[in-house]
């Protein structure tokens, strides 16, 4: 993780076009819009399925809205822990369980455990980027440089990440 120093990352780059997000339902309704204007990928680097921002039914309408009849749709989620994502039921297990061809939860490997960051990135453009994870507070930007910066780390993790087998649907 020596690599990717997100320190003071939300004032890096161009920071003209940022928008501050000061609450878990600032984020959502941020993940939300985005949603609706993202054409082929969502990225979702998350400690725990963060219930407050994710676990919503506008937000799973937005993801099915997203995956109907674009066959480049992909949702790709990585997560530390989904411990308490799996016994409450969370949405986005749901979701990926409905729609395993789009929608993958991996586990994040050891070595990236307890990241203290949080992000999103919207077709390889646009992100919103929690700098604490335990904090609701966020930008939402579409600086292509920490946007580049965002998807190098998630890609590096998800090569070493593995499938969660909890998340998938067993057909019989």
């Amino acid at each position: 993780m020596a690599n990717y120093d997100f320190t003071n990352f939300e004032r890096q780059g161009n920071i003209e076009n940022d928008i501050q997000l000061n609450s878990a339902q600032d984020i959502a309704e941020a993940v939300i819009n985005n949603t609706e204007n993202t054409l082929r990928t969502i990225k979702i680097f998350t400690p725990d399925l963060e219930h407050e921002i994710y676990n919503n039914n506008e937000l799973r309408k937005a993801f099915l809205d997203f995956s109907r009849g674009n066959r480049h749709a992909q949702i790709q989620i990585l997560v530390e822990d989904l411990t308490n994502a799996l016994h409450n039921g969370h949405k986005l297990i749901g979701l990926a369980q409905q729609l395993s061809s789009i929608v993958t939860i991996k586990d994040i490997s050891e070595d990236y455990q307890n990241t203290n960051i949080s992000f999103v990135i919207f077709d390889q453009s646009r992100f919103i980027f929690k700098p604490d994870r335990t904090s609701h507070t966020a930008i939402s930007s579409s600086c292509k440089n920490r946007s580049n910066r965002l998807l190098e780390l998630f890609n590096s993790i998800w090569e070493q990440a593995e499938n969660n087998i909890q998340t998938r649907r067993l057909n019989m």
